[in-house]
């Protein structure tokens, strides 16, 4: 729980100071696609019955927004799940959990953990993005971890990551996404032992905070919807790789009633999340790590309710940082 509060803290301290310094429209350089890629995309595009269907799958792998329509943007950002739109540790997940299905396949022991570690090296090497290089990072020096018995805790080597990230240019490239990686991939390393009662309320203690800084309002019951639309991601996104792949040989579009099907999830699951949005506050925010951090007593209570009680009455409005 230290580590949460360190890691939350910090990335409090990071975010002022980004955005007083004015570098949080700051975005990352734009990736540059070989032609023959790109005569690939417009073909496959073609095949879609819905052009935005096509733009939201090519924005999981490019990050390109362009195509989307504010109403399925502000329904992805809802259910908190608007990371998708963008390459990041989650697509990387689908894509290790394709790969290692195979890579378990092997009987040889040594033969098995070099492989595995090969494809996170050759996942750093490659023009990803940021995010997924971060991941690839961390999960690098696990393995390191784990196969040269290295005496390190977790947590430094977490810390390690965002430090080798820094120095490589990560929060020059886009100091938001940066800043979210550390405070969203810290919450769930710090938690992940806990209860999933406490990861949610650490994950919506993670949203009051950005939500404080960014202006944002957020719900409590956007976190246990987006866990779930993130968990079917996970085994839908490979799926959708493997339709690119056979696209090439096959020209048929199986994947559109897929994606179509996710998409009018989001956008469900959005219209049901009206009406349970709350603006952020420090006595919110107190009032969540009350309840994650204390054993309940009498006294306890009145505090949780009075931290409650001064953020409906007197702290609505969110704070902006000069």
């Amino acid at each position: 729980m230290k580590f949460f509060v360190t890691i939350s803290l910090f990335s409090a301290l990071l975010l002022g100071i980004t955005i007083h310094c004015g570098l949080q429209k700051t975005l990352p350089p734009p990736r540059k696609i070989p032609a023959f890629l790109q005569n690939y995309k417009h073909r496959v595009k073609n095949s879609f019955e819905r052009p935005e269907t096509a733009n939201i799958l090519f924005s999981f792998i490019t990050g390109d927004k362009n195509g989307i329509s504010p109403y399925t943007k502000k329904s992805f950002k809802k259910v908190n799940l608007s990371f998708l739109l963008s390459p990041s540790g989650i697509h990387l997940t689908g894509i290790l959990f394709f790969f290692v299905f195979f890579i378990k396949k092997i009987k040889i022991s040594w033969i098995k953990k070099m492989s595995h570690f090969s494809l996170l090296t050759s996942l750093f090497f490659l023009p990803l993005s940021d995010s997924i290089k971060r991941l690839s990072i961390l999960r690098i020096l696990l393995k390191v971890k784990f196969l040269s018995k290295i005496k390190i805790s977790l947590e430094h080597i977490f810390i390690l990551t965002f430090i080798i990230a820094y120095l490589i240019g990560d929060y020059q490239h886009s100091p938001l996404g940066y800043i979210y990686s550390l405070i969203f991939l810290g919450t769930f390393f710090s938690l992940k032992n806990f209860s999933r009662f406490t990861l949610i309320m650490g994950l919506f203690s993670t949203q009051l905070i950005l939500g404080l800084f960014m202006g944002e309002k957020v719900s409590l019951l956007s976190i246990p919807l987006g866990m779930l639309g993130s968990f079917i991601f996970t085994f839908m996104f490979p799926i959708l790789l493997l339709f690119l792949a056979s696209f090439w040989l096959i020209p048929f579009n199986w994947a559109e009633p897929i994606l179509r099907s996710f998409i009018v999830l989001v956008q469900m699951t959005a219209k049901y999340l009206n009406g349970s949005f709350t603006s952020s506050s420090f006595f919110l925010i107190a009032a969540v790590w009350t309840l994650m951090m204390m054993n309940f007593s009498n006294r306890k209570c009145v505090v949780l309710i009075a931290l409650l009680f001064l953020h409906t009455n007197t702290a609505m409005t969110p704070v902006i940082i000069y």
